[in-house]
């Protein structure tokens, strides 16, 4: 690996390095030479050419403007259009965080204002989207973010000086072990091992299970939390990304590798976790203080970034199509040893929030892919018919006066179908009140912040501040009791609402006081797991009782399954995903899927491309190389 010392020799004799240091796989040089930090392009160009590696060049202390008069600056240059709401200043690393309504306005044409800014003030400006919705909980989590700044730095530059530690000598075996997610989806984790580097991808919770059966097993041998190198985390759902703050608790100090919008998504959705171990009385697996030092742990890349993360790993995301910045990631282990991609679960179909999932990798020789919809029973209905069918139900209940109340996940279900509101109401066809309930006003104030994660167009109406689908005065956040109490009495209007299965959460109090009334629909657009209230609901039970209240609540209502919203492939998607990687692999693992799910689709991809497939079970280790 390409270290400091080899890269100073081409900085010129001018440079004035203050101090040099590692990001994490980046190379970044603190220069006391004003000229030089306005003017490095050609020198980073060659460094980045040889090295392969990000190279930044940023202002030493004795440089830069003062604070206050920085941001006095940045506040004449930006022009009031762009929205600008705060202004971070990180002396650690010398940068100025301008945090903007509209990034592109502080950016200017090819970059100008940006250049502006740092000719000034000789800060190295940085520009975050704020979240067009308002929402104290995004504010919170990237507070987090931008907190002990002199810890990131010394964080990220022990990392770095790890990665590039001199390899030992000895024989090139890779094998992984399954410790959750294996024939079951829940508790997602599988431990990487070679040589030099053991890496989790993923360490999820099961919620439907209590005990041990909740979590991974992180306590098989092989699993040393203070030898772990890296954790991998494909996106935030709790079975994804749950249990990775526990790791903290249990002498784990290395990296997280994400996308930025699961780091705050990820926050979002472990805080709510303990806010319901709490509101339950249950035991949370950890508390806030464990979340912090995960968010403090964090290293962030786009898709398509390759960044080295141990002796002898290379990591890429690739889109994968299911929630706001989920990724597949691809391993590329020795010099070219051996090629690993982890799918984690992938949608490869476009919806109207997200992309399809990406399967141009260069190379791929072990595939370790999900299987949710992978059995014979897998295929799911056109969208377009879903889409139709939902619109239909909607139309009807609202024309007959009733309320249409939707369990719905915050994350990525609630914004795609908040979308197909805003279609309605395009055409005129839609003119009532829709009410988000639970954290999904949270969710959504997120996938604001991030419109270069989602659909072409949706991204476009977004960056059109005036078209963004997800600001209609008809959507209203309820945010309290009282709120809640009001939808209820007030006539028709679509109400979405936590939990998606039924199981807690605001939900329950829409349906104990409006499940009598046969004017009403309930509208379920996800899966209903089994020993769950919607599943009780969704079978046809004519009385439920919910938590909490001992009388049983009878479901007048009329019920709807609205069937192909899923953000999961279905059978034939699965099997398209593999079938236009662009090279054919040598082993396929098929996990998070039940039993039945994870056989047959290891089955058909055998007979499809004639190569080693199968479905190991949890605990189960295979040599990969």
């Amino acid at each position: 690996m390409s270290g400091i010392e080899e890269a100073k020799e081409l900085l010129p004799q001018n440079a004035m390095i203050q101090e040099s240091c590692y990001e994490a796989s980046d190379l970044v040089f603190y220069t006391k030479n004003k000229e030089f930090f306005l003017n490095n392009e050609d020198t980073v160009k060659k460094m980045v050419s040889k090295f392969k590696k990000r190279v930044e060049i940023r202002p030493a202390s004795n440089i830069r403007l003062d604070p206050g008069k920085a941001k006095k600056k940045v506040k004449k240059i930006v022009p009031d259009e762009a929205g600008l709401k705060d202004i971070v200043l990180k002396p650690s690393f010398g940068k100025i965080v301008l945090q903007a309504k509209k990034p592109g306005l502080v950016i200017g044409k090819s970059g100008s204002t940006l250049e502006k800014i740092k000719k000034k003030t000789r800060w190295m400006p940085e520009v975050e989207r704020v979240p067009a919705i308002d929402s104290k909980i995004v504010d919170k989590a990237r507070e987090i973010i931008h907190e002990d700044s002199e810890f990131r730095k010394d964080f990220l530059d022990h990392v770095g000086k790890n990665i590039r530690l001199e390899k030992s000598i000895g024989d090139e075996w890779i094998r992984a072990t399954g410790l959750g997610g294996f024939r079951q989806v829940g508790r997602s984790s599988v431990l990487l091992q070679t040589e030099e580097s053991n890496i989790l991808l993923d360490c999820g919770i099961d919620a439907s299970k209590t005990g041990k059966e909740r979590y991974p097993h992180l306590d098989v041998p092989e699993l040393d939390f203070k030898a772990l190198d890296a954790v991998i985390v494909t996106h935030a759902h709790l079975d994804h990304c749950g249990a990775v703050p526990y790791l903290f608790e249990y002498g784990y100090d290395g990296p997280v590798y994400v996308t930025e919008p699961t780091r705050d998504l990820m926050i979002l959705l472990q805080l709510d976790l303990i806010d319901v171990a709490r509101r339950e009385g249950e035991k949370a697996p950890y508390d806030s203080s464990d979340i912090k030092d995960e968010i403090k742990h964090t290293i962030t890349l786009d898709y398509d970034e390759v960044a080295d993360i141990t002796q002898d790993m290379r990591l890429t995301f690739k889109n994968a199509g299911h929630i706001l910045g989920s990724a597949a990631a691809h391993l590329h282990v020795g010099e070219g040893l051996h090629n690993i991609v982890y799918t984690g679960d992938i949608k490869y179909d476009k919806t109207e929030l997200l992309r399809p999932a990406d399967p141009k990798f260069n190379r791929v020789e072990t595939l370790v892919m999900e299987s949710t919809y992978g059995g014979d029973n897998g295929d799911m209905p056109k969208k377009k018919k879903a889409n139709k069918k939902f619109k239909k139900h909607i139309r009807k209940t609202l024309k007959d006066g009733g309320k249409v109340i939707i369990p719905s996940f915050a994350v990525g279900r609630a914004q795609e179908i908040m979308l197909l509101i805003a279609q309605e109401a395009e055409k005129d066809y839609f003119d009532f009140p829709v009410y988000l309930d639970g954290m999904i006003w949270d969710a959504t104030a997120l996938h604001t912040a991030y419109p270069e994660y989602l659909s072409k167009k949706v991204q476009k109406k977004i960056f059109n501040q005036k078209d963004n689908p997800f600001l209609r005065e008809n959507f209203h956040r309820v945010g309290s009791q009282d709120e809640r109490e009001d939808v209820i009495r007030d006539g028709p209007a679509v109400i979405l609402a936590t939990s998606g299965m039924v199981t807690g959460g605001p939900i329950i109090s829409y349906l104990e006081n409006l499940a009598e009334d046969e004017d009403n629909t309930l509208m379920f657009v996800g899966y209903q797991a089994s020993n769950t209230k919607g599943r009780e609901i969704q079978s046809g039970r004519s009385k439920v009782t919910f938590p909490g209240n001992n009388k049983p609540t009878p479901m007048n209502l009329n019920i709807a399954t609205i069937e192909g919203f899923s953000a999961h492939s279905s059978r034939n998607q699965l099997l398209n995903y593999v079938s236009n990687l662009p090279n054919k692999p040598k082993k396929i693992l098929c996990q998070h899927g039940d039993n039945s799910s994870t056989f047959k689709l290891s089955s058909t991809l055998h007979k499809m491309l004639d190569i080693d497939t199968s479905a190991p079970q949890n605990l189960e280790t295979l040599r990969l190389h």
